[in-house]
């Protein structure tokens, strides 16, 4: 998408999104707000290649892991987000995990901030401070996904890819970040609704 259409639809968003905050209709405030940033994010980060830096961050932290796991990998060159895992059941030799924009974190990343950032009902510092917990986590969550998907495919052979990424490593990473967001989104809800009902209460 050109940079000229995401600045069109960027503008058309605030313009929505400063309606709905001008007329207090938090709900529509909300999604609007959320989602929309969700996609700018995500727009912005494929056209500014922050999505290539994060898969780059992504292969160089999983190769590292691997390695004080004993684990052979390589980064491929050409394709730095790439990462070449050596096989050592069946076909003894590299395979490929090409890791794009599913594992680099950007989806996961960009809706938990449009959630967080444009919560109602929280002060921008604690905004801020569930921001930068959910970002590192989702970031080590997703490193773990990876890190199993390797060691996987590392010594069950070239035949578990479809188990290991599909199933296993998708399974694992929903689990993580479904905790993540618990921690980071619901639970801090929950709380901000029971102090306000105490306070009514108490009153």
């Amino acid at each position: 998408m050109e940079l000229s259409v995401i600045v069109s639809l960027a503008a058309v968003w605030l313009l929505v999104v400063y309606f709905f905050y001008r007329n207090r209709i938090w709900l529509l405030y909300y999604l609007v707000g959320a989602i929309g940033l969700a996609f700018i994010i995500i727009f912005v980060g494929r056209a500014f290649f922050l999505e290539a830096a994060m898969e780059q961050v992504v292969a160089q932290t999983v190769h590292q892991i691997c390695k004080l796991a004993g684990i052979p990998t390589k980064i491929f060159e050409s394709a730095p987000g790439a990462l070449l895992v050596m096989v050592i059941a069946q076909d003894i030799g590299w395979t490929v995990i090409q890791i794009g924009i599913e594992c680099s974190g950007l989806l996961e990343t960009s809706a938990m901030l449009g959630m967080v950032l444009f919560y109602p009902g929280w002060s921008w510092g604690k905004r801020l401070i569930l921001t930068a917990i959910g970002v590192i986590a989702i970031y080590f969550a997703n490193i773990i996904r990876l890190f199993f998907i390797v060691e996987i495919l590392h010594h069950g052979g070239k035949d578990t890819i479809f188990i290991s990424h599909t199933i296993a490593g998708r399974a694992i990473f929903f689990i993580i970040v479904v905790g993540i967001y618990w921690f980071v989104i619901t639970r801090p809800t929950l709380s901000t609704i029971r102090n306000k009902l105490r306070k009514e209460m108490a009153v």
